[in-house]
């Protein structure tokens, strides 16, 4: 823990600074978590509106005078469209900054130490829900279907048939055949569309232990960062591109660090060396809610059973459901009574603080010490 403090202190100073600069309930590090689902309905909102323009084929040889294909439909949805430059560049930079907001939640629950034991499940679930976020913008960019998406598309192919033993499967799979065709284009909008609807899913796992997850930010933070987007999409409007020409070996024009780094990497190292490293990077994020930097266990809260009376409020308050009301022995004269869930506790002295009846302790503690405690962060707050 005393490795992650100075991070911790850090961020801690920069809450200070800005609740002196605005006012606390408006405070985006309290909602860093929250920020990155309300940008995923920005995301929803303005992927219905280019869906509905949007045709995913490599050509169309009924319209001979006319092609009309992917690429085509993205330039009149920019062009014709009104506010389809607008709506797409929006759906852009919205992605970006939905991947900057999860990499600055890891970071701050990294730096106060709340990735460990009783929330290993967040964790986990919250490097899968990145990783899929990751791979929903890649395929947003094959989806336009010009030079880039077209090298793009060659280079994960090759990258995945390089996988001993089951390469060959993953890169027909994503190529929908043995070749790019318009079956190749159908598969990645329904991996586009498919997975962004399963981070619903995802997401429910991520707040499956929490009992009060913070799921909105105020309306004013959420219309400041929709004014941000906006921003963005004047100042840096997406510039024109050339469609795919696969009798051609296109070149990478413009590159987004934000959700292209991977294939930068690749191009830099090459296929085998590519996925070690990502693989590295896969375990050490995955290993991190384990006490891999000698952080001591947390000591489980305790109940005082003679003086529990089943009022349940100890077990409503905790923030990790790590509270449960059991049946009381037959010589109680009470219903029930709280037991905890040592695996899943973090000794963070919520309980201690919601029981009125003295009943529940934390090791080495007294029970003045927690209520102390607790008063100075209500008052610091």
């Amino acid at each position: 823990m005393e490795k992650t403090s100075m991070f911790n202190n850090i961020f801690l100073v920069m809450e200070d600074i800005t609740n002196k600069v605005m006012k606390s309930k408006y405070n985006p590090f309290y909602y860093h978590g929250a920020l990155p689902q309300f940008i995923m309905y920005i995301l929803f909102l303005s992927g219905l509106l280019l869906f509905a323009y949007y045709v995913p084929t490599i050509d169309n040889a009924y319209f001979s005078k006319n092609l009309v294909n992917a690429y085509t439909s993205v330039d009149y949805i920019t062009e014709q469209i009104p506010f389809g430059a607008v709506i797409r560049a929006a759906h852009r930079y919205a992605g970006d900054a939905m991947v900057i907001f999860i990499v600055l939640h890891a970071i701050r629950v990294w730096a106060t130490d709340r990735f460990r034991q009783y929330r290993w499940v967040q964790w986990i679930s919250g490097v899968v829900l990145f990783l899929m976020v990751m791979f929903i913008g890649q395929t947003g960019y094959y989806l336009i279907w010009d030079e880039r998406s077209l090298l793009l598309t060659r280079m994960t192919v090759s990258a995945l048939a390089a996988i001993p033993f089951c390469g060959e499967f993953l890169s027909h799979w994503f190529m929908n055949g043995r070749t790019i065709s318009n079956l190749t284009l159908s598969n990645f909008l329904f991996i586009h569309i498919g997975l962004s609807f399963s981070l619903m899913f995802a997401l429910w796992i991520h707040y499956v232990r929490m009992t009060r997850p913070v799921i909105t930010p105020p309306p004013a933070l959420n219309y400041a960062l929709l004014g941000m987007v906006f921003i963005l999409v004047y100042l840096f409007p997406l510039t024109e591109t050339k469609m795919a020409n696969m009798a051609t070996q296109p070149t990478m024009s413009e590159v987004d660090v934000i959700f292209l780094w991977p294939y930068q990497l690749l191009a830099a190292v090459g296929e085998y060396p590519f996925w070690i490293i990502m693989l590295l990077l896969l375990v050490g994020l995955c290993i991190i809610p384990g006490n891999i930097y000698g952080a001591k266990p947390v000591e489980a809260a305790e109940v005082v059973n003679n003086k529990c009376v089943g009022c349940r409020l100890c077990s409503l308050d905790c923030p990790y459901q790590a509270i449960e009301m059991v049946p009381a022995p037959a010589d109680s004269r009470f219903k029930l009574l709280a037991t905890v869930k040592a695996q899943r506790c973090s000794g963070c002295g919520v309980c201690v603080g919601a029981c009125a009846f003295d009943a529940i302790d934390l090791p080495n503690l007294e029970d003045a010490q927690v209520t102390a405690k607790i008063k100075e962060l209500i008052e610091a707050s």
